[in-house]
């Protein structure tokens, strides 16, 4: 075979089997550019609505543990329980444990010392799930405590104070009772982990999804309120006994 049969051009009819090979390939590799954008946002929608799901579920059951702690006590939990010191003790959300399938541990704190006593610092570093939104992604406090991802309302959830469904005289339906919150973690522990639902839309406040929190009311029921409620009706909603009228939300 000479250097001509060698150096042989390709035919015609294997330059065009290249052609479209090579736009063939580039085709697949474009519209791996568009398809791949275009699923990922709707993975993210699914994992997202899973989360939401979850924490409204996690609200569910808190309101459910409220319902069960009126029933064996005639009342709501306090929002904090103080020493025989007068000092910060417990919290609402320790109050409501046994009513969460979590006995085991609440039997495990010492309630003459305060929450973060040393003597208390085990049983307080232990994740609960019901009280974390997994949108969130700070569990821990600095000083090792586990967060909660809910704030009680601190109008309803008063210091040394529990509340009878009659004195919730707006309606249980009409009152908040806990929120979703986006940021200021608390551990759970902590007797200050309350906040003013009032004020959850203002400026500087995050919100753990795109357009608003989830807001448990006394009855139970969870909504998803917009960040653009109004906030005369936002007041009206915080308040047990406020009289006021409450409209759509």
């Amino acid at each position: 075979m000479d250097d001509k049969d060698l150096n042989q051009e390709n035919t015609p009819g294997e330059q065009s089997s290249f052609l479209y090979y090579t736009a063939l390939t580039g085709g697949i590799l474009l519209l791996g550019l568009i398809i791949v954008p275009a699923v990922l946002p709707p993975v993210e929608q699914s994992r997202d609505a899973a989360r939401r799901s979850t924490s409204k579920n996690n609200l569910k059951q808190i309101g459910l543990a409220f319902h069960l702690y009126h029933d064996r006590h005639d009342l709501f939990p306090p929002g904090s329980i103080e020493t025989a010191e007068g000092q910060p003790g417990h919290s609402w959300l320790t109050a409501m444990l046994p009513y969460l399938e979590q006995w085991n541990l609440h039997q495990q704190i010492d309630f003459n010392k305060a929450w973060d006593d040393p003597a208390n610092q085990r049983p307080f570093q232990q994740s609960i799930n019901v009280y974390h939104n997994p949108k969130i992604q700070e569990t821990v406090s600095p000083a090792g405590y586990a967060l909660s991802s809910y704030q009680g309302n601190e109008l309803v959830l008063q210091p040394n104070q529990g509340k009878r469904i009659s004195e919730i005289r707006d309606g249980v339906s009409n009152t908040i009772f806990a929120v979703e919150t986006g940021e200021d973690f608390k551990p759970w522990g902590d007797p200050a982990n309350l906040t003013n639902p009032s004020q959850m839309f203002a400026t500087g406040k995050n919100n753990p999804y795109v357009g608003g929190k989830h807001v448990l009311f006394g009855d139970g029921s969870v909504r998803f309120l917009s960040e653009l409620t109004d906030p005369a009706v936002l007041k009206a909603l915080s308040t047990p006994a406020g009289g006021e009228k409450v409209g759509d939300f």
